[in-house]
């Protein structure tokens, strides 16, 4: 599962990126790239544009968090 979450949020992070750039706000893509945080700040400033990848990508951050420390273990023990 945390495998599963953590790839989603990539792809989702990714998509944000892009969105980024697609609109011409080639700051905000080099921002989200180097400070991935900023990625929260411009999917509220730019909710138009996005609201969807933002809305997923919060859902994902709060799923994060309900990674059990078993799963935690499991996937040190495999790296």
């Amino acid at each position: 599962m945390a495998y599963l979450i953590g790839i989603s949020w990539t792809v989702v992070w990714v998509w944000l990126i892009v969105v980024a750039f697609k609109s011409e706000q080639i700051v905000w893509g080099v921002a989200i790239i180097i400070f991935p945080v900023s990625a929260y700040l411009y999917g509220i400033l730019n909710w138009s544009k996005a609201s969807t990848p933002f809305i997923l990508l919060l859902i994902l951050t709060g799923l994060v968090f309900t990674i059990s420390p078993e799963e935690i273990a499991q996937i040190r023990a495999s790296a």
